[in-house]
């Protein structure tokens, strides 16, 4: 067996990079040994092939030869009649195992009448199922529209124009370089274009998709409204213990921000979600983001035992077609960490800043006032309170700062440091009062060294933290 040591996918300003130990498997021994894959020495292996079987190559491609001369073959039979099946029978009788596969294929094709059995391989039935699937899907909407083809450049005009449209009609609100330059707008991207993988050239694009998309699938205030046995207390417990589950098994920020977005989604459209199966659909969001997100996620076995045996499998797997359904299939909702490396860029941030930003991010999850809030306003103001303890005088109660938010991060985040006041509000209140909450699960993981102990820094606590949320005007 090959032993292999899988890394975490960090985040790009993670403090520290460290190596995910793979979880334990939690069956018996009789289960694994009825569950376990073929590692890479199994497969290594030689195994017995059947003495007349071919090899599995797919040589469908190859075209058959002709004017094959063989002296085994006969002429071949006339069409119909009594003496077409003995001349068939008879050289069937005559012809070895190995020349009568070709033999039948020489007689198939120079008589179609002959009915005789063909030969299958042992591969050939699952790639000529879906090859008949194929033709057909792609059959269908050629008989429905048979004249589409006859005026291809007038198609073309008529989906093009709305584009040149909108495009030029979005062209002032662009800002040119120079432009940019005057209003003290830095370029952040302007280094980044001998690196691929940054896309410096459409990184914009990219987010004005994920702000577009985020308006598109809002969360609403008070979205638990109507549901009669779930409370917003249950919520926050319920994401409570996702955080802690998300700790044990080592995943990355965006797979716990996920299925907090998958679990508030779900609750918001369905009304009737019971209470013994508020827990069935917290685990399952999990289970549909490590899927979506992780590179290995955890076996489904895992997330049975971490519910004490409360649900089986079954119920898991059919939660998640429950949730799927309600959610529209629909996984590309943009994730607070998304907007924050971002931000974090624009304002040429540091690792404690980063950290920071995320642990008040994390904590603004469990809260359900916060979930309304869309997730670039949550990371805009998380790195807008770093920013004000992190660079300011935490002793001094000197209240909100705008000098913090530079108009390069006004320009990138699209967001006015007025306009993020009263959230930034909301979230330190919540970072205060974390040491003394009931639910500590976020607090007790950010005092680890691998989030550089964020959550016991003075900052925190100190007169300057107390004059942001204390503060009833800006």
């Amino acid at each position: 067996m090959v032993s292999t040591t899988l890394k975490v996918r960090g985040d790009e300003n993670a403090s520290e990079n460290f190596q995910q130990v793979q979880l334990k498997k939690l069956t018996g021994p009789s289960q694994e040994a009825t569950t376990k894959r073929a590692a890479l020495g199994d497969l290594l292996q030689p195994t017995d092939a059947r003495p007349n079987a071919m090899a599995r190559v797919d040589n469908y491609w190859k075209m058959a030869q002709k004017n094959i001369s063989n002296g085994n073959t006969a002429a071949p039979p006339k069409e119909g009649g009594v003496s077409a099946l003995l001349c068939a029978n008879s050289m069937r009788n005559r012809i070895p195992a190995k020349t009568a596969v070709k033999s039948t294929k020489l007689t198939a094709s120079t008589n179609e009448n002959v009915n005789e059995p063909a030969l299958k391989h042992d591969f050939s039935n699952l790639s000529k199922k879906s090859l008949t699937k194929l033709r057909a899907a792609l059959a269908k909407p050629a008989m429905g529209v048979p004249e589409i083809l006859r005026e291809p450049v007038a198609k073309k005009e008529v989906t093009r124009m709305p584009l040149i449209a909108a495009t030029t009609s979005t062209m002032p609100t662009i800002m040119s370089l120079s432009s940019k330059r005057l209003a003290g707008i830095e370029d952040i991207d302007a280094n980044d274009k001998e690196n691929l993988v940054l896309v410096s050239e459409y990184v914009n694009d990219i987010y004005e998709y994920l702000y577009q998309a985020e308006q598109q699938q809002p969360i609403h205030k008070d979205h638990l409204a109507g549901q009669k046995e779930v409370s917003h207390k249950m919520r926050s417990v319920l994401i409570n213990w996702i955080n802690d589950v998300h700790l044990q098994f080592h995943l990355a920020p965006e797979t716990f921000q996920l299925t907090v977005a998958i679990i508030d989604r779900y609750l918001q459209v369905v009304k009737d979600t019971k209470r013994n199966y508020l827990q069935l659909v917290g685990v399952t969001a999990l289970f549909i983001a490590t899927k979506y997100e992780e590179r290995c996620p955890p076996a489904i076995v895992d997330l049975v035992f971490i519910t004490d045996d409360t649900y089986t499998a079954r119920q898991i797997r059919q939660m998640e077609l429950q949730i799927l359904k309600a959610i529209d299939c629909n996984l590309s909702r943009p994730l607070p960490i998304h907007f924050l490396r971002r931000y974090s860029k624009a304002a040429g941030a540091e690792d404690k800043h980063h950290a920071m930003s995320k642990y008040l991010i994390e904590l603004a999850s469990v809260d359900y006032d916060m979930a309304s809030y869309r997730p670039s306003e949550i990371a805009a103001a998380s790195l807008f309170l770093s920013l004000h303890l992190l660079n300011g005088n935490y002793r001094a109660g000197t209240g909100f700062n705008d000098r913090h938010w530079t108009p390069t991060l006004t320009y990138y985040s699209r967001y006015s440091a007025a306009h993020l006041r009263p959230i930034t509000r909301i979230i330190a209140k919540l970072a205060r009062d974390a040491p003394q909450a009931k639910l500590k699960a976020i607090f007790n993981k950010y005092q680890g060294s691998n989030f550089q102990k964020i959550a016991l820094r003075a900052e925190l606590n100190g007169a300057l933290m107390d004059s942001i949320v204390g503060q009833s005007q800006w």
